[in-house]
């Protein structure tokens, strides 16, 4: 996997402190490991991607298993654990604070093969704090610091960017993973929150790549307490979204029963 340079697009070369391009661009390494590649030219707020609040609420969601048949599907189709997997490189594209990446690593992907980017920089330092081994950067979806076909797989779980970029960061016959939320994702909270809820309609297939694999899917949440709602209302788009009242309400219950129904395409680079 070759990183390069944000601002020349060079080759950077990870030292134990600090990367650094042939034109003497360098980028420290924080205490934790990351590296901060995105130049504040490229940002559009101070502070860009989800807040530390939210990435905190997501993380203690996700370590309490909710998501966990997500994450074994993901690993199940993108062969965690698989002996050819053991030279390959993977991209998790918006890692957040690092879920799907120890999922991976702990079904058998090599954890120095690994590497995410997010443009939120408390979630790629708590991914970072994490996972030692492996490689994270703060940067853009948009604008991917890694050169022209250098790894292998990419995981995309909601996270934006353009099929062109992917394409280009991905090896010839590489896998992409996209993950998108199903036709019934929290439909019965849409309801409570939207006055017109609309379902999920799935994606086209992105441009320069062809669909070899797809599943749902789907499960049922079983979220108990005021403190494990309030967490994930407070990790979704309905944190900012939706009638505030009704949300005030559903934080609450004691208890409280949604749908989970994620689509899964497993795409090959053409």
């Amino acid at each position: 996997m070759t990183w390069h340079c944000p601002n020349c697009k060079q080759p950077l070369e990870p030292q134990q402190d600090a990367w650094r391009c042939a034109s003497g661009h360098t980028f420290d390494r924080a205490r934790e490991g990351y590296v901060n590649l995105l130049p504040v030219q490229k940002k559009r707020s101070r502070e860009p991607g989800d807040s530390g609040e939210m990435l905190q609420a997501r993380r203690r969601f996700l370590d309490s298993g909710h998501y966990q048949p997500l994450a074994e599907a993901i690993c199940a189709m993108l062969g965690a654990g698989d002996v050819q997997q053991r030279d390959r490189h993977l991209l998790d594209i918006g890692c957040g604070e690092g879920y799907y990446s120890r999922a991976l690593a702990a079904s058998g992907w090599p954890e120095d093969r690994i590497a995410g980017v997010d443009i939120a920089k408390a979630g790629v330092r708590l991914a970072a704090k994490r996972q030692p081994r492996a490689q994270f950067a703060v940067a853009s979806s948009f604008d991917i610091p890694l050169a022209d076909s250098s790894v292998s797989g990419i995981l995309r779980v909601f996270a934006p960017g353009p099929a062109s970029e992917l394409h280009r960061v991905l090896e010839p016959d590489g896998v992409l993973l996209d993950v998108s939320p199903g036709p019934e994702h929290l439909w019965s909270l849409k309801r409570a929150l939207y006055r017109e809820p609309r379902a999920h309609q799935a994606p086209a297939v992105l441009e320069g790549f062809e669909l070899a694999a797809e599943m749902r899917c789907a499960f049922t949440l079983n979220l108990k307490g005021r403190e494990v709602i309030a967490d994930f209302l407070s990790m979704t788009p309905f944190a900012w979204k939706g009638d505030s009242e009704a949300r005030a309400k559903l934080e609450q219950q004691e208890q409280l029963q949604l749908e989970a129904d994620f689509l899964l395409r497993k795409l090959i680079g053409k």
